[in-house]
């Protein structure tokens, strides 16, 4: 080789013998085993299994939280609303001021109808008269103040099907207990003044026959004019569903459209309490209401002549397995039943709220329901 003369190589043959490179195409030895096949199929079939679900929740989200309308609270309040109110009034004398402050507080709030407790019932459908011995006080003394007002006789006491022992039940079953429930709502009506009577026997199982006998054997005692009210059990999509959850422990009884629409043609007004739902947290509760809601005014409307609906909104505290306060209160419930009337249509049906109960409405709670439902 000449000096300053570059040597020339010749380039290697590619690719160089036994140093073959692996490219990103080439599967490895473990790579091409079955069971890393099988791993990578599983890997893609979740994700896309993940994916489905996604898309499925937010469908179903969507399909249960999707309104009509888009009104507020005060837009469907017809100013007939309507509140429970304990025993103590009916049992106990009060004072000209305890009326007129009561009186006042109801037409402030926008209440026409009271469910004052005159009960509970004995087994045998009767109410000492020494149980309520201010009831007809109450009555002429609420009159006097606000004279459009209705009261209504509260009658209740547990059915035979809540398991309860036999003495602080009654059972339906028997036509005497039921023929003298009726002329025990007729005495209040007839004999003391009330505006009509509203039943909260509990719990009325699914397609429960006798319960309408009660109503159908009430209407024929009471007076033309006055109201036949009852509390309404929460709706369940169909009777299969009703009796799973009838046989959840406390559950409550729940009832199928065909039955509300029954109950719903011997009736003037249903109240359905739709709380002590076990919903754990305050958004899944207020999606429940607007079901409810919704699909109870529906129901109703299938029956020849509608009843009123006042749909009940809880007012009391505590913390057990059917009820969280956190998630079942006025603000939650009243979301519920505004976004169920918004998914409606068709509203007619639908009355009011009833709040449960006097007693356990604070100010706070009256001021949410004044902001929410009144609209002030």
């Amino acid at each position: 080789m000449r000096t300053g003369e570059i040597k020339r190589q010749r380039p290697p043959v590619w690719p160089v013998p036994g140093k073959t490179p692996k490219t990103p195409h080439m599967e490895t030895g473990a790579a091409r085993h079955p069971l890393w096949r099988w791993v990578k199929r599983l890997a893609l079939a979740l994700l896309i299994g993940v994916i489905v679900l996604v898309i499925t929740s937010g469908l179903v989200f969507w399909r249960l939280t999707v309104t009509v309308t888009n009104y507020t609270g005060a837009h469907f309040n017809q100013h007939q609303n309507a509140v429970w109110l304990e025993h103590e009034w009916a049992g106990q004398s009060h004072t000209s001021g305890d009326y007129d402050a009561l009186a006042q507080r109801l037409s402030a709030e926008q209440v026409t109808y009271v469910f004052a407790h005159v009960g509970p019932l004995n087994s045998d459908g009767t109410i000492p008269d020494d149980l309520a011995p201010n009831a007809a006080t109450l009555v002429s003394e609420l009159h006097v103040r606000l004279p459009n007002l209705h009261v209504l006789a509260w009658i209740g006491q547990v059915e035979a099907a809540g398991g309860n022992p036999g003495d602080v039940t009654v059972d339906l079953g028997n036509s005497a207990v039921r023929a003298q429930i009726a002329q025990t709502a007729a005495h209040f009506v007839k004999d003391l003044g009330f505006d009509g009577v509203h039943y909260d026997i509990e719990p009325i199982i699914n397609n429960n026959p006798r319960f309408i006998d009660l109503l159908t054997e009430t209407r024929a005692l009471l007076p033309p004019g006055a109201i036949l009210s009852t509390i309404g059990q929460k709706w369940a999509p169909n009777a299969h569903m009703a009796d799973f959850l009838r046989s959840q422990g406390k559950g409550g009884a729940w009832w199928t459209s065909y039955y509300y629409a029954d109950v719903a043609a011997h009736v003037d007004q249903i109240v359905p309490i739709i709380y002590d739902t076990a919903m754990p947290t305050a958004r899944t509760y207020e999606i429940f209401v607007q079901q409810e809601t919704e699909h109870i005014l529906e129901s109703v409307r299938s029956a020849s002549h509608p009843p009123q609906v006042l749909i009940g909104v809880p007012t009391y505290a505590g913390n057990s397995f059917w009820f969280h306060d956190s998630a079942e209160n006025v603000s939650t419930s009243l979301s519920g039943v505004i976004a169920g009337l918004n998914s409606n249509s068709d509203t007619s049906a639908f009355t009011g709220v009833a709040l449960y109960r006097f007693a356990t409405t604070t100010d706070a709670d009256w001021s949410v329901y004044d902001t929410m439902w009144l609209g002030k």
